[in-house]
Formats: C-alpha cells, structure tokens, sequence
C-alpha cells in the first residue's frame, strides 16, 4: 500500500507581518539557511508565518526530537547550523536530546521557542504549557540559553551565534522569545539582518608552530590523530599527512578526515587495542580538533613515546585526556597550513621520508573489528559493496553501527557518517537519514541500524514517506537490546527486559505508505539493490544470529 501526502490547498494568501519572528527568520534565511525542523504549535505561529514568503522550508516531524536529530543530520551535510523550531514548553523540553547529542559532539544548532509574555514568568498560574524555567533547564544543556526582549536582541544573537560557529567550538543554542516580544510589530532596518563578516579562521602562535615543526621534523614515525575539528581543513590535512608521511587514525567524528581508502588511512578504530599499540609506538603525535574522548577510546591509552602536539580552537580542549608539549591554539583550518609551511622550512619533503609499511597495523585492526561481531562485519561489508561511492550512512547507537559500520564503512569525505560517539543516544538513526537527504537529495543516504533503535523513531517514517525521500532503511534485529543483554550476561545476570517483541516489520513499512522488503543475509545484496532502486522510503528487516542474542 503506498500513501499519498495529502496536497493542501489554500484558502487564502498568508498576511505578512512584519514582527519579531520574521526579523529572526529573514536573518537566518541571510545566513543561508533554507530549511527548518519542527512541529507547528499554539505559541509558535508567528515563526512558521513568515516561511513561504522568506522561501524556507519546513520539515514537520512527529516528534521534537526527531526535529532535532533531522537538523543535526541536516546541519552535517549541508555545513550549516541546524534549526529547530518548537512550541513552548512540552515542545520544547522534547527536542533537548538532540540539543545534548549537539552539545557533546560539538555541532552548530539553534532551538527557537516561545515563552510566557514578558511579565508572566514564573507565575505559576496553569498557563498552557507552563514551565517552571525552561531557559534554565535549556541552559544546563546548551551553550547558552537566552530569553530575549526584542527582535533587536534576538537578530543580535544569531549574529553572535554564527560568528561563534565558526571561531569557537561549535555547540548548539538555544533562544526564547516571549509571546509579546515575537508578535509585536517591529521596525527594525533591513541593514540589521544582513548576514555579517564571520572573519578569518583563527592561526596559531608563529613560534609555536615552528616549535611543532620542529618536533615532526624530526620524528621518524608519527601519527595523526584528527577528530571532527580536523574536517575544516581536510584538504591540507592530507598534503600534511603525505609531507610527514604520517599515517591518520580519527575519532567517529573524524572520519573521513581523509578518504579512508587512502594508504595513509587507519580509519576511524581508535578505541581498538591493535590502534592504542600503533599510537604508543609513534615517536611523536599530532592531535588536530579532538577532545581524546573516553567513550572512543574504551578505556585505552594512546599516549606516544614521542611528543604530542594539539590544535584545537578551544584552549581547554587540548589539556583533556592527554597534555600536550606544544599547544597550537586556533582553527585548524588556518593552523594546519601554518604548520605545512613551517615543515617546508625545515627542509621536509615527502622525498625526504622514510614510507612505513603499515600493512602489519591494517591487518590487525581489521582482525579485531571482525573479532569483535563477525556476522556485523560480514553484513556491513556485504552492504559496503553494494552502495554508491557518494552514499551517506546514518547511524544509530546500535552494535551494527559501532561494531560495524564505524570500522568496515571507508568513508570517502567528512560528514559520510551519521553517529554520535559520545552522546550515543539511541533514536538518532533514522531522523538524522531524513536531514541528510532533505539536504542532500542527490546524494544516496542510508539509514542502518538496530531494531531497538528504530523503535525509538519510528514514527520519523511518516516524515520520511510525507517527504517523498528515497531513503533505504536497514533494520537490524537482533530481538532487542542485544548489547544490554550481553551486558547482563557478563554480570551473571538473567536477560531482563532486553529481549523485545517484534513488529511484523514489513507490514508495518508498508501501513506506513512505505516499501517493506524481508531479507537474510544470503539475500541482502539483493535486497539493498531493490531499495537503492525503489522511490520513496523502504524498510529491509534482516533478522541476525542467536550468537549476538
């Protein structure tokens, strides 16, 4: 059964306003933003008034925080903040994992509501949607949160916003404009919601980096560690890479950093065992945009026997996990050219560097990730061989994607991974597919994932039909929370609450207006064919093992 989005035919031609919430869109339409995430409320009105005639598209999910996981997949793709709009409260609190899963991987998003009209804070009076704070509960979660008095100082913090995008570590904001505030007429000029100069990307110390070259001229093996701080300078990472001849590991966040099928690549498995020993044989070190988080590093030590060197735009950042011996403060776009031009200086040129084989380091990370799920490394590489070069994955805090696709996925460009390594929310997966594709329709996106993760949005299906997105979704099952379950298992635990009962899931595809195809893993290159074929979403259910159970 295929369902048709229902066409809306309008009465009459919207009135146009010019109030607080059109200041406040028209000036992120100027930045170049073309799409929002949301859901239409009582209180939010005069935001979604002012979208056709400013051209902005809005993106009605079923959930608030499907709405913010679709702008943080929007937002990777497209290299732009992404924005979600709520209503007050309810709507609002529901959107704010997505707002921490931003938060903790240090993504640019920013979250429009609502408020009480100015006066009625904190009345405690059964208003609809009350909240007892909610710029409070936001701003524990947030970069900040601020509850503005006029379109003047709400223009005026996007504007601080974008600056701080991109000079600062990227993280999301949040901002409330009260009822009275968004509806009241405004005059203000059109020259105060032009986009404004962001500036250049911020270089480092002059003498520090000649100090860091230095250090890497004279290393005889050293490594790179670049994390999702590294992707603004992806293409002089590389000539640095070929300089030093320096092999590059990344976080999740990273990866992609350089096209992982490059010689010099060692993918995105710094949290193996196989990768810790690679690093601490390294006789110097050089950290580009990551914080070393322990959630990619599962506990292991990848401190060199050489120096380390750190960029990272956020000073604080580079004395987390590891203290390096040379800080380099600043963007990595600007400082990692910096650091090519110090290294040419030295003397170093790619003739002047010895090649390290590193065939013995390829086979033993790719021995452990199969080590860790064979049937996920084979079902992964089966699906690896059947997509588009260009093709985005998103992913979800399933086994299959950080057992899995983190290691047997060799991304091509940043961005090709939908995850979220440290926040690893479950429900992300799906939404985030929807983001990708709305902002990218002419790139393949993929969503593979759990059946427990799926679960928590599924109800992002709908958008995703309502959408009209080509968009395979491969589900995963393997009867619940299979890594909770093991979990329990290695405590001495009987398996409580993790083994799921299952929806026929084909049929709920299709009662959806979507395609439902039933897979085995003898079937499944067959079966991502036909839905890398088939228009608008579909759903392949492929039941695993006992052996993950």
């Amino acid at each position: 059964m295929r369902i048709r989005a229902i066409k809306e035919t309008p009465v009459e031609t919207t009135e146009s306003r010019r109030n607080a919430g059109y200041a406040i869109l028209a000036t992120l339409k100027n930045y170049g933003i073309d799409t929002i995430f949301g859901i239409p409320g009582t209180h939010n009105l005069e935001f979604y008034r002012h979208l056709p005639e400013l051209n902005i598209k809005p993106v009605t999910t079923r959930h608030e925080q499907g709405a913010s996981y679709g702008a943080d997949g929007w937002s990777q793709v497209r290299g732009l903040p992404g924005v979600v709009i709520t209503t007050s409260g309810p709507g609002l609190l529901n959107s704010l994992s997505g707002a921490a899963t931003a938060y903790a991987e240090s993504r640019p998003m920013i979250i429009l509501s609502p408020g009480r009209p100015v006066g009625q804070e904190y009345r405690d009076i059964g208003a609809l949607h009350e909240t007892k704070n909610p710029t409070g509960a936001v701003n524990s979660i947030v970069e900040f949160s601020r509850r503005v008095n006029s379109a003047e100082e709400a223009v005026d913090i996007i504007h601080t916003a974008f600056r701080s995008f991109a000079h600062a570590r990227p993280r999301p904001i949040h901002i409330e404009v009260p009822l009275d505030v968004l509806e009241r007429e405004t005059d203000i000029d059109d020259a105060l919601l032009q986009a404004r100069p962001i500036g250049k990307p911020q270089p480092a110390p002059l003498e520090d980096v000649k100090e860091a070259a230095k250090l890497l001229a004279a290393s005889k093996h050293p490594v790179i560690v670049a994390g999702g701080g590294s992707i603004p300078a992806a293409a002089d990472l590389l000539t640095l890479a070929e300089l030093l001849k320096a092999p590059v590991i990344t976080s999740i966040n990273g990866k992609g950093a350089i096209p992982e099928k490059h010689r010099l690549s060692l993918g995105a498995d710094l949290r193996l065992s196989s990768a810790h020993e690679f690093c601490r044989s390294s006789d110097a070190m050089l950290i580009i945009g990551s914080k070393i988080g322990e959630a990619e590093l599962w506990d292991g030590d990848i401190r060199p026997a050489g120096p380390v060197i750190r960029i990272d735009i956020e000073r604080s950042q580079m004395l987390t996990n590891i203290t390096p011996d040379i800080e380099l403060p600043g963007n990595s776009k600007a400082v990692v050219p910096q650091l090519l031009k110090a290294l040419e200086e030295e003397g170093v040129t790619e003739e002047s560097r010895e090649v390290r084989d590193l065939q013995s380091v390829f086979d033993a990370l790719d021995d452990e990730g199969r080590e860790l799920a064979l049937e996920l490394a084979a079902l992964n590489e089966k699906i690896m061989d059947i997509l588009p070069e260009n093709t985005i994955i998103s992913g979800d805090s399933s086994q299959v994607t950080y057992m899995g696709t983190t290691t047997f996925y060799r991304a091509p460009r940043p961005n090709s991974l939908l995850y979220m390594a440290t926040y690893a929310t479950l429900g992300y997966g799906l939404p985030a597919a929807v983001g990708a594709k709305i902002a990218a329709p002419d790139r393949p996106v993929v969503c593979l994932l759990g059946d427990g993760a799926l679960m928590f949005a599924i109800q992002e299906l709908m958008t995703a039909v309502e959408q009209n997105l080509d968009l395979p979704i491969i589900c995963v099952d393997n009867g619940g929370y299979g890594e909770i379950r093991q979990n329990e298992r290695d405590r001495g635990i009987a398996p409580i609450a993790v083994n799921l009962v299952q929806p026929n899931w084909v049929q709920l595809a299709e009662g959806f207006g979507a395609t439902g195809i039933e897979a085995t893993m003898e079937t499944l290159a067959e079966s991502v064919t036909k839905a890398l074929e088939t228009r608008g979403p579909s759903v392949i259910h492929l039941k695993i093992g006992e052996k993950l159970k």
